[in-house]
């Protein structure tokens, strides 16, 4: 009792009161200041260190001094009864008073000053104007006044204040889960994430980066991760006036529940701010919280990057993140979802093995039990049947139905796209790819699907337009090549630039060495044709459309050069090998397909008649694909010398208002020993010029 009374006589209880008042303001004070001049994270952690370690100093000084009027004194060198510790009491105590109604003035502010009244349970929503001018006719909180037209709105990269890469993640993450949300809001237009991040610390003003995202407000943010805490402060600004029509800071507790809820919060001030409405569907989507681990987020966003990135080793260090995710909590049904899609994307462009294609079935089912109306549920259903099927019937309500939940996410509307053209619903292909290239303005690969699309339709005038932009954007992109490539060869036969574009292509790709042969063959090139078959790093290519070997494709170049004695045995190799395949999986249409070529190769028209046929037979009904396996099947027949079922197959092509022109059946070597038949010659009079 005796020491409690004499920390109360040199007031020490006091002066720990008044520092920490101090200090908190101290704090609020740094964290504006530094928010708003972007100093580094360390900056204010320093900050907050100095001033713990501050603490029990002046704790032990408030003990062992005290100030005197003769300055100060070492308090056992002080006479008791001149002491003026209860006078310095008493000056403490009015100091503590006025530092506490200045702190409970600053916590009244930041809470309640700028609040706007909402239905939505957001804290609090800001409007600032952006000069006095604009304002002077607004009354205070009261949101510009815009068109119910003008709803576009482009999120830019947040900004972070730390060095540390994982707090780059950080940020990035939640800038991703901000445009999932507001993809949510179907009366809103929300450019996607591709087109945005080429803006991560750009010089560019507001205005011009709203011009090339064809948008009329932008939304700017920041994060900083301290500890447990997060602040994140995020500002909407009209990009013609550079008027703030909303801003907000958020500080709170590091959690995954707390992240999803500041994402929802802004995206229901910005659609206010905008005066956008959202339907009960639209606010119980935004509201979702998809999992309540913050670790198992973090590995579900690791692996959204790597799926986006080309290449085999990235999806599947992307299946090892979100299966991280997964085992961290087994109801994120969002990571079910991503890990479906991951191997199906697999599946699709690198493997066939069908227990790829079951295990993203698993996946679904999985998702479906924790939340069975997740959108990316339904996008990850429709590649099921579409890449793990080609049942496009069967996949297109799914990805209608993901469309319509996620009315601002141009992947969904790319999906839906693939499979109308697919089923031969070419305008309304279109329309989606469109939609999606609005909505994604600055990715190249919306345009070169509108151009390739185009090129299908022999709309070759509208192709080269659509393919002069993306390649006038990333000049070097493969996709844009080869499109373009095509183009030249199929609206005028400029087999230079097919095959110029086709090689430079492939250097940038690996394993593309495929369309470089076909090109060399195009250019009657025969020695570089066999050095693009020898540069590939795998013997055996297995794809959804092609299931090819080094020998087979060694033994056509042979053939086609007219060197029967070194084409025969590999031909001969090749059937042999497919043969064996086709017994183990009798409705692969790839199968038949080389079969087709290998027996035609070989001079075996009765075997030649019916592997062509049968690739026509066990392929999937697919408009966007049909013209070509027309022609894949007639160049089998013509190299057996079947010359007249050939030209059928050609006509059948021809006729069509999609696929191949006679072009490729000028320049293919397939077609040298029937050229001089009546029926091709009859054909070429008919369709197309003579080589």
């Amino acid at each position: 009792m005796n020491l409690f009374n004499e920390l109360k006589r040199r007031n020490v209880f006091r002066v720990g009161i008044a520092y920490a008042v101090v200090a908190w303001l101290v704090m609020q004070f740094a964290d504006v200041v530094l928010n708003n001049i972007t100093a580094p994270g360390w900056v204010f952690q320093a900050i907050m260190l100095l001033l713990a370690i501050g603490f029990p100093i002046v704790l032990v000084f408030a003990w062992a001094f005290e100030m005197t009027p003769e300055g100060l004194k070492k308090e056992k060198d002080i006479d008791r009864s001149q002491s003026i510790a209860p006078r310095t009491g008493r000056k403490l105590d009015r100091t503590i008073i006025v530092f506490m109604a200045l702190a409970l003035a600053y916590f009244i502010y930041d809470k309640f000053s700028n609040e706007v009244p909402q239905d939505s349970a957001i804290e609090s929503v800001q409007t600032v104007p952006a000069n006095e001018t604009d304002s002077e006719n607004r009354s205070p909180g009261t949101p510009v006044e815009r068109s119910q037209d003008d709803k576009s709105v482009a999120v830019l990269p947040f900004a972070f204040r730390s060095t540390d890469p994982e707090d780059q993640f950080f940020a990035e993450g939640m800038h991703d889960d901000l445009l999932t949300q507001l993809a949510k809001i179907g009366s809103l237009k929300v450019i996607s994430r591709t087109s945005v991040m080429e803006y991560k610390d750009t010089t560019k003003k507001i205005p011009q980066i709203a011009e090339e995202l064809g948008v009329s407000t932008i939304v700017e943010g920041g994060v900083q991760r301290s500890g447990s805490r997060i602040r994140f402060n995020a500002q909407l600004i009209d990009a013609q006036t550079d008027e703030h029509l909303w801003a907000e800071t958020y500080n709170r507790e590091l959690t995954a529940e707390n992240l999803f809820d500041i994402q929802a919060e802004i995206a229901r001030a910005i659609a206010q701010a905008l005066h956008a409405t959202l339907s009960l569907e639209e606010e119980a989507n935004i509201s979702r919280v998809l999992t309540t681990n913050l670790e198992a987020w973090e590995s579900y966003q690791q692996a959204i990057r790597l799926s986006q990135t080309q290449g085999i080793a990235s999806m599947k260090m992307g299946s090892t993140e979100v299966d991280h995710a997964i085992e961290l909590d087994p109801g994120f049904a969002a990571a079910w979802s991503l890990k479906a899609t991951i191997l199906l994307q697999q599946y699709w462009f690198y493997d066939t093995d069908p227990a790829t294609r079951d295990a993203a079935r698993d996946a679904i089912e999985n998702g479906r039990k924790i939340d069975p109306t997740l959108p990316e549920l339904d996008i990850a259903e429709g590649y099921y049947y579409y890449w793990g099927y080609r049942d496009y019937a069967t996949a297109l309500p799914f990805m209608q139905r993901a469309s319509a939940a996620l009315p601002n996410n141009a992947r969904a509307h790319q999906a839906r796209a693939f499979v109308l053209r697919r089923m031969g619903e070419w305008e309304s292909a279109l329309t989606a790819l469109r939609r999606a290239a609005e909505l994604d303005p600055r990715n190249v690969r919306n345009v070169v699907d509108i151009g390739e699309t185009l090129i299908r339709l022999r709309r070759y005038e509208e192709a080269s337009q659509i393919l002069t932009t993306a390649q006038a954007r990333d000049p070097d992109n493969p996709s844009t090549l080869w499109r373009l490539g095509e183009l030249h060869l199929q609206a005028s036969g400029d087999i230079n630039s097919y095959s110029k574009l086709n090689h430079f292509a492939a250097t940038l790709v690996p394993n593309a060495q495929l369309r470089s042969w076909r090109s060399s063959l195009y250019l009657d090139d025969y020695e570089a044709a066999l050095l693009d078959v020898a540069n590939w790093q795998e013997g055996f290519l297995d794809t959804r459309d092609y299931r090819v070997t080094r020998p087979m494709l060694t033994g056509l170049t042979y053939l086609y050069a007219g060197n029967i004695e070194s084409a025969t045995p590999l031909l001969r190799d090749a059937k042999l090998e497919f043969e064996t395949l086709l017994e183990g999986d009798p409705d692969s249409y790839t199968i038949n397909h080389s079969l087709c070529f290998i027996t035609g190769g070989l001079g075996e028209l009765a075997n030649a008649r019916k592997y062509c046929q049968q690739t026509l037979q066990t392929a999937p009904a697919d408009a966007f694909f049909e013209g070509y396996l027309e022609f894949e099947a007639a160049a089998g027949l013509a190299l057996a010398g079947d010359a007249q079922s050939a030209a059928e197959r050609l006509r059948a092509m021809l006729n069509n208002d999609v696929g191949p022109t006679t072009y490729q059946v000028i320049y293919h070597p397939a077609f040298d020993g029937i050229r001089d038949d009546p029926a091709y010659i009859s054909l070429l009079k008919e369709y197309g010029p003579e080589k």
